[in-house]
């Protein structure tokens, strides 16, 4: 073992550039597999580790403060089953105003709570501070708009309150914090306790518990921890197609990459193994000095790619909790990493053993001579052929090369073709994340502005419509509301969006069949909703809204996971189904205008106080993250793809040291041997990039559209058909650049060789 050990380490010394190709792809192919089977891990784990960190509710119980004692309810903390509880917390509701007053359908549920930490729900401040005293109030909604550090909440006829804090929970049931003392002073009537319980495994044994808890006290209400995690994993399996899928195409790379790399230095290193079975070596140590010189790189790509792709995982899950506003993030399971880093040592192992007991068994004679005489025959006749036509001699040889190893240009073809397809289909993603991301009205808003709280100047909704229309710069301007209504036969109330204004470029393309209202009478719902209630286009509902019953007929259906979402236009519904409901104004405007400057003149133009206004910026963080990961995917499996490439040229070059040296001393230039060897890798590039990006197409729409069946919200077309030739041309040049970048520095290697040190045997 100890001649295996030095004859290995001497390989791999000897081989610098193929040993680190070989680490790298591992590292690489490592690096990919354990970060998809982190996101995979952290899609189970995420949410429960959060909870548990967070020490979340299991149900938020609300009660009626004029009806149950906040003895009474203290009490209910040592109930059997009750493992840890808090509160009683008094809770208050700051009614809306026409401002950005926060949201919530009938205003902004506060809680009195001093402390962020506690046995149960341990609050993560992510900006500012908690609060300290009267006046201040901490959020738990995202910073941006009106909801800054330092803005204000003036809820009318209550004192205003400073934005002093913003915090994340996992338990559901309010949306804002203030001090104990200054929930007083909002005239609370209300009483909330939070319960963790030893029985929570489901919805059926939290509101057993809950019941048994509370001993028949009226509640108001509750809410489980089991509908929020629900949500978060039905947003979360958005991605789960798109991992699997970037998953199998880098595997499938790397099996072929690696392979092509393993095989190939065994198949290089001929003449030497050769010279070691002249020396005594035995077949079995023949074999072992190999699959060992390949181990070796390997095992230090892979503690490399497993350290990448862990830190990778917790990074990107990270950014996820953050997007889906949980407290913190789950870590990927040390024990798939380690299965994934396994995974990948046995298919190095594997590619190395094959072929490393071929060579076991040459003839030492054969060996020898295997790695320095070039067989007579192959791709000689194509060589011949293009010699003979028009093209230039490099080129003409060049383009023979592929032809002498048949094998290895088909794996490295495979490479290059799959290397295309998941850039291809890693651009499509990228623009189909962004499309959805802007789909919602608020992607297709400039400016926001309405009246504002305790306007002066007598600033009404009609004058300020007025106001914006004459502003230069107005393109289109919408108002919505919200309105619960209900439909004979669905047991819950559906969440209404009535538009009102030039509401059809608000809307966007998410469309998944039909057309968008309008006018009165025709409604678009959400493609979850006609899927779970069988309905089709020109179907006829009858909402009961405001006390009225109102027919109206399906024209459209919108992608969206939702299933109790409506569309309409606000003439549909009765005037008291949205009056008392605020209703900013939506302002879209013309090419070239400045939104900023926009606002400055709008707010000049009114009366001082009368309105609020700001420009709109869609929220593309989730978006970007999930952008960017796909965007990575792709760049990392081209890499993998140009590493293939690169060791394909250097074991031709080695191969044919002796061809080059002859080709060289009958006046062939470095810069035509150069020439030669990028031609012949250009021409698997093109032919790579053809074959790719019409299957990275293919794939792309296949996943978009399993995704949007998966969670049932459907898929809007242009959300698929998302490839122009602005698109599809880069994509489609990365087979070439990578088979190019890939080639040039060992063909400047080759070109750089002296004649009489490769012909010196002859």
């Amino acid at each position: 073992m100890s001649a295996v050990w030095a004859a290995s380490r001497a390989g791999v010394r000897r081989r610098r550039v193929q040993s680190a190709s070989i680490a790298v792809v591992v590292a690489l192919s490592t690096a990919t597999l354990v970060f998809g089977l982190g996101l995979l891990a952290a899609s189970r784990s995420l949410f429960d580790d959060a909870f548990a960190q967070a020490r979340g509710a299991h149900a938020t119980a609300s009660f009626d403060a004029a009806r149950v004692s906040a003895d009474r309810l203290a009490a209910t903390a040592r109930a059997p089953g009750v493992t840890a509880a808090a509160g009683p917390f008094r809770t208050a509701v700051l009614p809306r105003d026409k401002g950005p007053m926060g949201p919530g359908g009938d205003g902004l549920l506060v809680v009195g709570r001093d402390d962020p930490g506690g046995p149960v729900d341990r609050l993560t401040l992510t900006q500012g501070r908690w609060v300290r005293g009267p006046g201040e109030v901490v959020l738990r909604v995202k910073p941006g708009g009106p909801f800054r550090l330092g803005g204000k909440l003036t809820p009318p006829g209550l004192p205003e309150l400073t934005i002093v804090g913003f915090a994340d929970s996992v338990t559901d049931g309010f949306m804002g914090w203030v001090t104990t003392a200054q929930v007083a002073a909002f005239r609370p009537d209300g009483l909330q306790m939070l319960y963790r319980f030893d029985r929570a495994k489901g919805a059926s044994e939290v509101r057993q518990s809950l019941t048994a808890a509370t001993a028949g006290l009226p509640m108001r209400g509750y809410d489980s921890y089991v509908t929020a995690e629900r949500s978060f994993e039905k947003r979360f399996n958005q991605l789960i197609p798109f991992v699997t899928v970037f998953g199998v195409l880098a595997m499938a790379v790397s099996v072929f990459i690696v392979a092509n790399v393993v095989s190939g230095a065994v198949v290089s290193g001929f003449r030497h193994i050769g010279v070691m079975k002249a020396l005594g070596f035995t077949p079995a140590q023949v074999t072992a000095v190999y699959v060992v010189m390949v181990a070796v790189p390997a095992l230090l790509g892979c503690a490399v790619g497993l350290l990448a792709g862990h830190l990778l995982a917790l990074r990107i899950a990270a950014s996820v909790a953050a997007g889906f506003e949980l407290p913190s993030a789950g870590g990927a399971a040390p024990v798939l990493d380690l299965a994934g880093g396994a995974g990948v040592l046995a298919l190095v192992v594997l590619a190395a053993v094959l072929p490393a007991l071929r060579a076991g068994r040459l003839p030492a004679v054969q060996a020898i001579s295997a790695g320095t005489v070039s067989r007579r025959g192959r791709g000689r006749r194509l060589q011949r052929w293009l010699l003979r036509t028009r093209l230039p001699v490099p080129a003409g040889l060049g383009l023979g090369l592929p032809a002498a190893r048949p094998a290895r240009t088909a794996l490295t073809l495979a490479g290059l073709c799959l290397g295309v397809t998941a850039v291809t289909m890693g651009f499509g993603l990228q623009q189909t994340v962004m499309k959805i991301t802007t789909a919602d009205t608020e992607g297709h808003t400039s400016v926001v502005a309405g009246v504002a709280p305790r306007a002066s100047g007598g600033m009404t909704d009609d004058k300020l419509e007025a106001l914006l229309r004459a502003q230069p710069g107005t393109a289109h301007i919408m108002s919505f509301a919200p309105a619960n209504v209900r439909i004979l036969g669905v047991p819950s109330s559906l969440s209404a969006e009535a538009y009102s204004g030039d509401y059809r470029p608000f809307l966007g393309d998410s469309l998944v069949r039909g057309r968008w209202f309008s006018g009165p009478g025709e409604v678009v719902p959400s493609e979850a909703f006609m899927r779970l209630h069988d309905l089709d286009v020109g179907d006829t509902l009858t909402l009961q809204t405001a006390g009225e019953p109102v027919k109206v007929r399906i024209v459209g259906a919108f992608a969206h996971p939702d299933t109790d979402r409506l569309m309409l236009d606000t003439a549909s519904l009765p005037a008291a189904a949205t009056k008392d409901q605020p209703s900013p104004f939506s302002v879209i405007l013309t090419k070239g205008t400045d939104p900023s400057d926009y606002v400055r003149r709008l707010t000049a133009a009114a009366p001082p106080g009368g309105l609020f206004a700001e420009p709109v910026r869609p929220d593309l963080g989730e978006g970007a993250v999930f952008g960017g990961l796909f965007l990575l995917f792709s760049l990392i499996i081209c890499a993998a793809a140009g590493l293939g490439v690169l060791n394909s040229v250097l074991l031709s070059a080695r191969e044919r040291g002796r061809d080059l040296g002859v080709l060289k001393a009958v006046g062939t230039t470095p810069r035509q041997v150069v020439a030669m060897m990028v031609t012949s890798m250009a021409a698997l590039g093109i032919v790579g990039g053809a074959l790719g990006a019409p299957l990275g197409v293919l794939v792309h729409h296949g996943v978009v559209v399993l995704t949007g069946d998966m969670l049932g919200s459907g898929m809007a077309s242009s959300w698929i058909h998302v490839y122009s030739w602005t698109v599809l041309v880069p994509p489609a040049c990365a087979g070439l650049a990578a088979a190019v970048l890939g080639a040039w520095p060992p063909a400047l290697r080759a070109a750089a060789t002296r004649t009489a040190a490769v012909l010196r045997s002859e």
